[in-house]
Formats: C-alpha cells, structure tokens, sequence
C-alpha cells in the first residue's frame, strides 16, 4: 500500500516559486543590497523624505494614468470631462482629490528633503552631484505643478498660466521666443493645452525617472550622511528600523492626502476658462 502522498503547505510552494525565480533573475541578491545598506548613526526620522517621495511619485503616475482614461486634453473638451470625474464617474473625485494634493506634497516634501541634506551637509565633496540632481528634481517637480495647473482649464488655471507664460516673455532676448514656445504659437488655446499636456503626461515623467535612478545610484555609492552629533559606532541596516520609519511616514503623508481630498470632496474646480474676462 503506497503511502499517501501530501498536499504542499503553502510556505513550501511559495519558497520554491522563490527559488525558482532566483535562478533566472537572481532577485535576492537584488534585494539584499537594498536592505542590507549600513546607515552609521542609526535610523532616523530625518532620512524619511526620500522614501515618501518615492511613494507618493508612484502614487502621482497610478492616478494619473487613471485621469488620461477620461481627461480629453481640447480646450473645448477638458473642463467638461474634469467636470465629469470629479462628479459623474465613480470614485473619480477621490482619485483626483489624491492626484491634486500628492502634487503639493511632492513639492513640501522635496523641500523638507532639500533642507535635510543641507543642514546635514550631504551636499559636500563628493556628494555635490547628488545635490546637483536634487535640485534639478525640484525644477522638473515645479514642472509638474506649472503644467498640471492648466489642465482642468477652469478660470484660476488659466489665468495663473497666463501669467507665467507672460512672465517668461519678459525674459532677455529670448523672452518672446520661450513664450510661444510655451504657448504652442502666438495665441494661448487649445495648442497651449496640448503642449502643457505632452509635458505633464510624456516629457516631465521620462525626466523624473531618469532623475530619481541616476539620484538613487548616486546615495548607494556614497551612502548615507550622518548628522552632527550622531555615534559613527552605531550602525543600522537599512531593513528593519529604517524600512518602518519611512512607511510610518508614507502613511501618514497618505493619510493626510486623503483627509484633504475628502475634505474637499476632490480636488477644487473653478468655472471654465473664459479669455474673455480678466
């Protein structure tokens, strides 16, 4: 009588899935170089930013794929159909409620992670790259903010473009030019629109990936900067203490997002875009 054979507990079968993948994509190795990172002075609080940027930009790029299904980027369409995700399509509010508010939490966010490399002097020899790096992400977030105002093309997006637009026409030599660039041609309409929306959805990502890649490489050569004060003898790995500082911190930041999106039911929206008032 041959002995009943027993059903895989599914401990074993997820460790040889493990095991299985490893072999062809040697993952573990993968992520014990990201968890295993030393961090002299312990963890801490300060070194949260980076990682809540990093969620939140995600966070950024799942709800705005989401608004591209229904957004219809015309200055005779747009108004109409964020008009209709924030109150005819279902859920459509709270994920541009988070889309809206994770815009200015990347920006106070990079601002705190800013101040934290500066009062911590990570932006010394041979850190200056890195640096370097940081503030181009600033720019390339400002970036986002600048041309995502526009998009829902109520009255308050489109007057303050105007005036940003017109603000870089003021620019020496090179000012008109940089305007109808920005503009899409020597009027501000649908071709504005189309080009801030190329921007927001096409050009400024690709430059925040590359950015956010190049900028991670650059802290795991050179590792973390302790601040002044901080015991050298004290060494954390990355995971755990620091992995739950910085998922505490997400949560909150998220949590924050979404009582303010609830709060506001969404996102605001203006009246639509009349050039003929001012």
């Amino acid at each position: 009588m041959t002995a009943r054979s027993e059903v895989p507990r599914a401990g074993g079968v997820v460790t040889k899935v493990d095991a299985w993948l490893d072999e062809r994509i040697g993952h573990r190795k993968l992520l014990r170089e990201m968890l295993d990172e030393p961090i002299p002075g312990g963890a801490r609080w300060a070194y949260v930013f980076g990682s809540a940027l990093t969620i939140v930009f995600s966070l950024q790029l799942v709800t705005g794929l989401l608004l591209m299904t229904v957004y219809a980027p015309s200055a005779s369409t747009a108004w109409a159909s964020v008009h209709f995700i924030s109150h005819r399509l279902a859920g459509g509010w709270i994920i541009r409620g988070l889309h809206h508010f994770g815009s200015q939490a990347m920006v106070v966010l990079l601002g705190a992670h800013l101040l934290q490399v500066a009062l911590y002097g990570a932006y010394k020899r041979p850190r200056e790259m890195n640096w370097f790096l940081g503030l181009a992400l600033l720019a390339v977030t400002l970036g986002f903010s600048l041309t995502g105002y526009l998009l829902p093309w109520d009255q308050k997006g489109y007057w303050a473009t105007r005036v940003a637009t017109n603000i870089a026409g003021t620019t020496p030599v090179l000012g008109a030019w940089i305007q109808q660039l920005m503009q899409g041609g020597p009027e501000y309409g649908s071709l504005t629109l189309t080009r801030f929306y190329s921007l927001h959805v096409g050009l400024l990502p690709l430059a925040l990936v590359a950015l956010v890649g190049a900028h991670i490489a650059l802290f795991r050569k050179h590792g973390v900067t302790p601040g002044a004060g901080a015991d050298l003898k004290k060494v954390d790995l990355f995971y755990p203490r620091q992995v739950w500082k910085d998922l505490a911190a997400t949560l909150v930041v998220a949590l924050v997002m979404f009582l303010l999106a609830l709060r506001d039911h969404g996102a605001p929206l203006d009246s639509p875009a009349d050039p003929a008032s001012d």
